[in-house]
């Protein structure tokens, strides 16, 4: 009799941890019978507080506590361009308790460092939220008033001008590139350490174009300091409807920073299943949806497959983009 309730009891354990929502970081049965989740979730940015991606970030934060009724916390790990933090993913536990809301720089790490601390493939994919668009600025006494003017400016004048970006290998730097490409152009780029400081320099006339973040720009453009000709994602974004995508200019062009969650290698399929439901009903709250949008991010939701696919697809076009320009960032 005791030797069966023994088996009973040994049989009851594993089916508790097998379903993959009864995991728990604890070492005792207790904890294995709680479902996922029963602590705090911690989700990584990989950039200081305060810009683009922290903010996105805590808003996002903000509708999974409630949807997954958990406490979610952001963890900003900044450093080198994104894939410290990526790196702190590969080797984290695969419990759902450690999250990265990522974007595309993650995927262009392996084309422009010597060596990185994961495989982008091997990161788990959960959810495709959306992207976050670039623009392209000048000086106000640039000789262009839009994306035309620009390229037939830059084709008189072959290696004349440069262009800023907030630094080597980041979607901003691979959007002038590709800019570049497809529009048969010549400039010079200049890397800044960050957004600001590029932005700075073009409005002192140091350098006359910069590849940035929109919605930094917005305030500047208003003051007249800036002059904006285009937004880099495919379509017009909600919050600058009057400013032109590139693509109206140059068709096939899109270059924005795709935005999307992602898990450690091997997080259980249940786990990232709830995950993924969670952060669709999250970005469906009506002002979550109404702050992403306020911040210049278009939303396009999807799941772990899409995303898979979404992936692997980036990671030989920003790969290719960055090898054809020559970047490196050791």
């Amino acid at each position: 009799m005791t030797e069966r309730r023994i088996q009973t009891s040994r049989r009851r354990v594993l089916i508790a941890v097998g379903s993959g929502l009864g995991i728990g970081l604890a070492g005792n049965v207790g904890a294995q019978d709680a479902p996922w989740p029963n602590r705090a979730i911690r989700t990584m940015v990989g950039y200081p507080p305060g810009g683009g991606a922290d903010v996105l970030g805590r808003i996002l934060a903000t509708g999974l506590s409630q949807t997954l009724k958990q406490s979610v916390v952001i963890e900003n790990r900044p450093g080198a361009g994104a894939t410290l933090a990526a790196g702190l993913l590969a080797s984290a536990p695969p419990d759902g308790y450690t999250l990265y809301m990522a974007e595309s720089a993650v995927l262009v790490g392996p084309s422009i460092y010597s060596k990185v601390a994961y495989n982008p493939t091997t990161l788990t994919p959960v959810t495709a939220i959306g992207s976050l668009p670039y623009s392209v600025v000048v000086h106000p006494s640039f000789p262009a008033q839009s994306v035309a003017e620009l390229i037939a400016v830059l084709k008189a004048n072959p290696g004349k001008y440069s262009y800023a970006s907030p630094g080597v290998g980041n979607i901003a730097h691979l959007s002038g590139e590709l800019f570049k490409s497809m529009a048969g152009v010549d400039m010079v780029h200049i890397p800044y350490k960050g957004g600001t400081p590029a932005l700075t320099d073009v409005m002192g006339g140091q350098v006359p174009i910069c590849f940035v973040s929109l919605t930094p720009t917005l305030p500047l453009v208003k003051a007249g300091k800036l002059r904006l000709l285009g937004v880099t994602t495919r379509e017009r974004v909600e919050i600058a409807r009057d400013v032109p995508a590139i693509s109206e200019t140059l068709p096939g062009f899109d270059a924005a920073a795709s935005i999307f969650m992602l898990a450690p290698p091997g997080t259980p399929k249940p786990i990232v299943t709830r995950l993924n439901d969670a952060i669709h009903q999250a970005m469906a709250l009506p002002d979550i949806r109404r702050d992403f949008i306020a911040q210049g991010a278009n939303i396009r939701l999807a799941g772990p497959k899409e995303l898979a696919g979404q992936i692997a697809a980036e990671l030989k076009s920003w790969g290719d983009v960055a090898r054809n320009a020559g970047a490196k960032a050791d």
